[in-house]
């Protein structure tokens, strides 16, 4: 057996859905490089962490001291896998108490643009101090010199409920997209269609991703609305892929991707909005298991476990 895979801030609901002999492999950390809630721990961190080299010892004051006990086990042959680390000197005090050998990926799930305020600057700081970045968006990839890693999903328990409760489907925050939510579920009401749209304005608003999942799988549609500078597939095209649903979508670059079907799939702002109906009427394409295969947390994983 080769190293093992130390991940951190892993999304659980669907990595538990990796198959035993690789689950074997991977320990995983809670994501404890959050700011702590003490005011006084707040800006002592600020003031010194990644501006002075300091022992694990010291570092355990503002970070979770179990955490830091578990990387102490980081061997020079296992690999990190880090989510959406963008702090630049928590991530210096991090790796200064990794072995040198050890492989550390940063994985970033969101467009570069919404999460730093510098990237280029950022980007090429935490390259510097060994960090290897991959982006799920193969613009953002290409644009900021990161490594390709793709987008994933896992294939569910039970692929769906026994009855539907809505004919299309979304969750999430507002962010930019408000407008065109407005516009998808006005034309789906007016032809009849029955929508169940979750967008939290509050926390309290939230669902669980448990709830979310259970929602998705008594739906026929599933509607994907990516933010303004996202190329790179959000999670909700595979979930309607691995679930057997269709999908709207207002990300033009799907088409090039190899699960794409006109039927299953309907381009919102590319496809005549009068044939809107036509298509949710209209039986889906059957998706081979192999190419839904590539998409698998299980394959996903595995370009990070060498």
């Amino acid at each position: 057996m080769k190293g093992k895979l130390y991940v951190m801030g892993a999304p659980m609901d669907i990595f538990r859905r990796i198959n035993p002999e690789l689950q074997k492999r991977i320990v995983y950390l809670s994501y404890f490089m959050n700011f702590p809630k003490n005011k006084f721990k707040q800006i002592t961190r600020f003031l010194t962490v990644g501006r002075i080299t300091l022992p694990k010892s010291i570092l355990a004051w503002w970070f979770d001291k179990k955490e830091l006990d578990r990387l102490q086990n980081v061997g020079p042959e296992d690999n990190i896998l880090l989510y959406e680390c963008t702090n630049t000197r928590s991530l210096k005090a991090l790796r200064h108490i990794l072995p040198k050998e050890a492989v550390c990926h940063i994985y970033y799930c969101n467009p570069i643009h919404t999460i730093f305020n510098r990237p280029e600057r950022d980007i090429e700081r935490i390259r510097k101090m060994g960090f290897s970045l991959s982006s799920f968006d193969p613009y953002d990839a290409e644009k900021y010199q990161l490594d390709y890693a793709g987008q994933y999903f896992c294939y569910p328990e039970q692929a769906t409920h026994p009855y539907m409760t809505s004919d299309c489907f979304f969750c999430g925050l507002p962010k930019d997209r408000n407008d065109i939510l407005t516009d998808i579920r006005n034309r789906m009401s007016a032809n009849g269609f029955i929508c169940d749209f979750v967008i939290p304005r509050t926390p309290a608003e939230k669902i669980s991703y448990t709830e979310y999942l259970k929602r998705l799988s008594r739906t026929r549609c599933v509607i994907d609305i990516s933010q303004k500078g996202q190329y790179g597939l959000t999670r909700r095209p595979l979930e309607a892929l691995f679930y057997g649903k269709k999908l709207i979508t207002n990300n033009e670059k799907i088409c090039e991707y190899d699960f794409y079907h006109q039927e299953n799939i309907f381009i919102y702002g590319k496809d005549p909005t009068d044939k809107l109906n036509d298509f949710m009427v209209a039986p889906m394409k059957e998706v081979p298991a192999n190419i839904k295969d590539k998409y698998d947390i299980n394959q996903w994983i595995s370009q990070f476990l060498t």
